[in-house]
């Protein structure tokens, strides 16, 4: 299949071997009017075509900014890895070489964490716990894969990932544990301060039985009297504990 550019009596052919020049060009019709009409199943004809628009197709034999032939400029920003042309700067576009995507939000916002496998907000880069590949799986409440979701990623106490959204959703139904660990998701401390006032006030008919906790939040074994309600850990004061 050949391409044939004409207009009036000039026309421009090209042979099949660059025909991916011009369907690329063809398709991003931003800043060159082009129109495409099908004839049969094996011939493009394009009409109102410049000689310059041909010359250009010509010359541009690999992905770029500006055409080195009529200095069109494809997109204010570009990133010659991932073949991505945007308009809108204000994004603040930056392609990270260990991610080997490009991200938005302004590179020096951000650092990358080799554990980790991803850039995190520089307020993370001293307090964050470290988990190995955080962002290379998928978020543990809807099955999107993290680490190319388009959507805001929060990063937990505990290290582990998740979708905002849906992190959101959990504390709306009043689930503070994390999905994977079942860590604290945020600072509970207010809450145990109410349950020890609340357990304050009832009656325990199992004074004499005891049994062994493990704390979910920092990892300690205690032997505390049995609860109906909940236990408490003796270590971190925590009341995320469960029987063992």
């Amino acid at each position: 299949m050949d391409v044939r550019i004409t207009e009036g009596d000039a026309a421009y052919e090209l042979r099949a071997a660059m025909r991916f020049l011009i369907a690329g060009t063809a398709t991003m019709n931003q800043r060159i009017r082009l129109k495409l009409i099908l004839l049969g199943d094996m011939n493009f004809h394009a009409m109102n075509c410049s000689r310059s628009y041909a010359h250009c197709v010509a010359l541009n034999k690999r992905v770029r900014q500006t055409c080195i032939s009529c200095g069109v400029c494809m997109g204010k920003y570009f990133c010659e890895v991932c073949k991505l042309f945007d308009d809108d700067v204000s994004k603040e576009q930056y392609h990270c070489h260990v991610c080997g995507i490009c991200r938005i939000g302004g590179r020096e916002n951000f650092f990358h964490c080799s554990k980790c496998g991803c850039c995190y907000s520089k307020v993370l880069k001293n307090s964050h716990a470290c988990v190995e590949g955080a962002m290379h799986h998928d978020c543990p409440i809807c099955f999107e894969y993290l680490f190319e979701s388009r959507n805001d990623v929060s990063v937990l106490p505990c290290g582990h990932t998740i979708h905002e959204k849906c992190l959101k959703e959990m504390k709306e139904h009043c689930q503070f544990a994390c999905p994977l660990c079942s860590k604290s998701v945020c600072d509970m401390s207010k809450a145990w301060e109410r349950l020890d006032a609340e357990l304050a006030t009832l009656s325990n008919s199992f004074d004499d039985k005891m049994v062994r906790i493990l704390c979910n939040d920092c990892g300690a074994v205690s032997e505390v009297q049995f609860h109906l309600i909940a236990h408490k850990c003796h270590n971190c004061k925590s009341y995320n504990t469960r029987q063992i």
